[in-house]
């Protein structure tokens, strides 16, 4: 008897809970909308809360790879100076030798030879010439004119003390001649600032190459006047056999570095040529014979003479040439 009496009692006093309960006065539909609302609603805020997890955790990663990013840079000394948060550049993309350059302490962390892919950039300048991108493209420019001149110089120098003589000879008027007197008193050094004789040039011939210079010169700053930052340098459409144009991207990128590293050398052999004429008061070729008078330019103002000496290329003894058993070549 008492426990159906505690039954009773718990079936009404839930009745009454349902009573006075707000969503007992409403229909059955209602009760349902209201159930899925609670669902959705309950859905959402979940949802809500993911993406808030998710956005907290992108926004962590991001600034956990950029301070990875920037603490490589600093470690490794480079992008230092980097004007955006995202254009530090990795170890991969900073040229090897202007890497160890500044590592040694000549060139400076902010230099754009640093991410450079120019042929031949070793990483070398040491007082910084090369601030900014526009500035590296014009000394890149400055140094492939230079370069040029310094290998049409190169021949040109050794050309005039193995040529000139004969030449002046042919005409039978020795005193004719621009070269300039050695130790021994024969004419043979050819005619600069420190050996002199450049006051035995025509002016007319002086002028010539003063207006022909300046034309090119205008001609190549207005070119590129409207692209600073974005002119290829050197390039002056100059490719008569096509070579360069007909060539691969890689091919075109070999021309370029042996360009450079020529002209490199050449400079130095030109300012070598006259150091050297001056200490010796003697002709470079005379100072090395080995590599003119008595070497593979030996016979150079004679057609038939150099004939002569490279005509044993073509001999069975050569080994260059085939030649059958019992004939020769």
């Amino acid at each position: 008897m008492r426990k159906a009496t505690l039954a009773v009692a718990a079936a009404c006093l839930a009745s009454e809970c349902l009573a006075f309960s707000p969503l007992s006065a409403l229909p059955a539909h209602t009760h349902a909308r209201h159930a899925t609302a609670r669902h959705l609603g309950g859905s959402s805020i979940l949802r809500m809360q993911q993406t808030d997890t998710v956005a907290t955790k992108n926004k962590d990663d991001d600034d956990e790879e950029e301070s990875v990013e920037v603490r490589a840079a600093v470690d490794n000394k480079i992008g230092v100076a980097v004007r955006t948060r995202k254009a530090v550049q990795t170890e991969e993309e900073v040229n090897f030798y202007a890497r160890t350059a500044m590592r040694v302490g000549i060139l400076k962390e902010t230099s754009p030879l640093l991410t450079s892919t120019m042929p031949g950039n070793k990483g070398f300048d040491p007082l910084g010439f090369a601030s900014r991108g526009d500035l590296l493209l014009q000394y890149r420019e400055a140094e492939l004119k230079h370069a040029r001149l310094a290998m049409l110089a190169a021949v040109g120098w050794a050309s005039s003390e193995l040529l000139h003589p004969k030449l002046v000879a042919l005409i039978g008027k020795p005193e004719a001649s621009w070269l300039q007197p050695g130790a021994s008193g024969a004419l043979e050094k050819a005619p600069s600032v420190l050996n002199g004789g450049l006051t035995n040039v025509p002016p007319v011939a002086w002028g010539l190459l003063a207006l022909a210079t300046g034309i090119v010169e205008v001609w190549r700053m207005l070119a590129v006047a409207g692209k600073p930052n974005s002119f290829t340098p050197g390039d002056l459409g100059f490719d008569p056999l096509k070579i360069y144009e007909e060539a691969g991207t890689s091919e075109r990128r070999a021309l370029e570095l042996k360009e450079i590293n020529n002209g490199r050398l050449a400079m130095v052999a030109i300012a070598v040529f006259a150091g050297q004429e001056f200490l010796a008061d003697q002709s470079v070729v005379n100072i090395a014979p080995q590599f003119f008078t008595a070497g593979p330019l030996a016979n150079i103002g004679s057609i038939g003479d150099t004939f002569t000496q490279y005509s044993g290329l073509f001999s069975c003894e050569s080994g260059i040439t085939y030649c059958q058993e019992g004939k020769g070549a």
